[in-house]
């Protein structure tokens, strides 16, 4: 009994062995201390010499705020991190598991093992994620550590205007460590009736183990799903399903929302838009292939959808009656793709050195639907493809091309043509700073237009810039931008200057003068604390030789929350093709 015992205590010892090694091998992998060249790597690489072998155990460790991405910190930035650790609960071992789709007992994929890291790297409440392999001495099994990194979830901010119409914001998006999210939003506004609103919300990711996320909410502050021009309360319910890999055989979702326009600006009955509508969607898609061969990426994916936007009270006046904002809106579409993606992890697009995954390869899919929008009813058809390209250099781009066309007595209408893409150079190292610099160019043409928006121009294309009196059936677009990423740092907080260059030309027949070209040059800063739940800040100034009205102009603008594309969505559900 003693021998047994002690042959015991002795494979516990060799146990935690493994998982501290592969704990520090976590923490080396998570900071940059030790390494000031980009990364750049596929999701895999570091998984393919394991291929095959059996998953033992799985074990989870986090680590806390001592531990900086950066490595070693200044006495202040530490005391901040020691402080964070006593107010933040880390995320729990049971949510960490509620996350994985690797399973012990099976043989190791390396490409599965590539995607739940990065899945896990795109939850809102976490950082970084590494998972490290440790082969089992003398067995063709392995034992697998997750190792994560919290960002500090909770956060409050202002908005609004001050001081006559505060906004303040109060959330957590990890609560008490188990993936809930929590929001409160109250806005005080003298001119407002009633003065006070709020809004609340409540979230779920992956809903006991699901990989599905839940959303709940209710709100008086125009944040909802919002159709219209008035402030617009709402309240709705959201759980979605994302294909998470290439391996997962399901994906879907579905949502309803309860909208209405609320007069709390005191308007005149002749001018307020009184209205209420609903909103339900529910799809659902089948992952063909995902037993494949390992290395074998190639999928085909079907998947089909209904909505109903159904306008219970329309507003009176008749310059808006025939809008197609206005009107219900309803349909059923299905959709077939063929893709194939793999990732490669990169830093310094919008992070400030945390990993950011980058896709690579190419989606092509067929819809087909019926659509009734302001009481026309007609097929729906729309073929789009999508291709991301990644060098080893670590530079990468996506080229898009979208058609889509409704048919009508055998005539199309509303015929849309979009083509363009982007580019973005590897990060260079110019001694402690980085530089990366990217440019787009698209393409919008719209044909036989009946129910579709005229094309317009908005902040995405230019900042500051408002361009939708026009009935424009042709829009180009270009943009060029340079940031450079300092290592200058206030308590945590790092920035990036950047110049950006924009062009867009319109062009609308019935105007006097059809082409009508718009220029933005702009000059501003990103700023951001990798160890906070909110994402990126950005501040641009952007002047404005020409606007809509023929004047220049100098625009501020402010946005937050910026970051790359969220990556662990291989397809999408079916959607008509929004080309403004």
């Amino acid at each position: 009994m003693r021998e047994e015992l002690f042959a015991q205590d002795e494979n516990d010892s060799s146990k935690v062995s493994i998982t501290q090694k592969a704990l520090d091998k976590g923490i080396d992998l998570i900071t940059r201390s030790t390494r000031d060249t980009v990364l750049v790597e596929k999701s895999e690489e570091k998984f393919l010499p394991f291929e095959g072998m059996i998953i033992r155990t799985i074990n989870i460790e986090t680590v806390g705020f001592d531990f900086s991405i950066y490595g070693n910190q200044k006495p202040i930035v530490q005391k901040v991190g020691r402080i964070a650790n006593k107010l933040h609960t880390n995320t729990r071992e049971k949510t960490i598991r509620q996350h994985l789709f690797i399973k012990p007992n099976q043989p190791l994929n390396p490409y599965k093992l590539g995607d739940n890291e990065r899945f896990l790297r795109d939850q809102r409440f976490i950082l970084e994620s590494r998972i490290i392999v440790s082969p089992v001495a003398d067995t063709d099994s392995v034992d697998l550590t997750v190792v994560t990194r919290d960002v500090f979830s909770i956060g409050a901010s202002a908005g609004g205007s001050f001081p006559t119409a505060p906004l303040l914001k109060l959330y957590d998006a990890n609560l008490d460590g188990r993936g809930q999210g929590l929001e409160f939003d109250i806005l005080y506004d003298h001119d407002r009736k009633p003065r006070t609103g709020f809004g609340l919300a409540y979230s779920k990711s992956s809903l006991m183990g699901s990989l599905a996320d839940l959303v709940i909410y209710y709100t008086q502050l125009n944040s909802g799903v919002s159709l219209g021009e008035e402030n617009e309360f709402s309240t709705g319910i959201k759980i979605d399903r994302p294909l998470v890999s290439p391996y997962a055989k399901i994906a879907g979702g579905a949502g309803w929302s309860q909208n209405w326009s609320q007069n709390v600006d005191s308007k005149p009955d002749s001018a307020f838009l009184d209205y209420r509508y609903n909103i339900a969607d529910v799809w659902a898609g089948y992952n063909f292939g995902s037993e494949k061969a390992t290395r074998n990426r190639r999928r085909e994916f079907v998947a089909l959808r209904l909505f109903d936007g159904d306008f219970i009270d329309k507003p009176n006046q008749e310059e808006v009656i025939d809008e197609r904002r206005y009107n219900d809106n309803k349909g059923v579409l299905g959709e077939f793709t063929f893709y194939q993606q793999d990732f490669f992890k990169t830093q310094y697009v919008y992070g400030f050195g945390r990993t950011e995954d980058v896709p690579s390869g190419y989606n092509l899919s067929s819809t087909l639907g019926y659509m009734k929008t302001m009481s026309i009813s007609r097929p729906y058809t729309s073929i789009k493809l999508n291709y991301k390209g990644a060098s080893k250099n670590g530079s990468f781009y996506e080229l898009t091309m979208n058609m889509s066309t409704y048919f009508r007595h055998s005539i199309w209408e509303d015929a849309v043509i979009q083509t363009g893409g982007s580019y973005y150079t590897q990060a260079f190292s110019i001694g402690k700073f980085k530089m990366r610099n990217s440019a787009s160019a698209y393409y919008t043409q719209l044909f036989n237009r009946v129910t579709n928006d005229w094309l317009t121009i908005d902040g995405n294309i230019i900042p500051g810039l408002r361009v939708e009196e026009l009935d424009a059936t042709q829009r180009i677009s270009l943009g060029f931008e340079s940031s450079l990423y300092t290592p200058w740092s206030l308590i945590g907080f790092r920035i990036a200057p950047f110049a950006s260059y924009y062009w867009a030309k319109l062009k609308c027949p019935s105007c006097e003068n059809q082409y009508q070209n718009f220029t933005g040059i702009s000059l501003g800063m990103r700023i951001r604390n990798e160890n906070l739940i909110f994402g990126t800040m950005e501040i641009k100034g952007t002047f404005i030789p020409n606007d809509d009205e023929g004047k220049s102009k100098f625009a501020v603008s402010f946005r937050k929350n910026l970051r790359f594309r969220k990556s662990d969505v291989y397809v999408t559900k079916p959607d008509l093709i929004n080309y403004n």
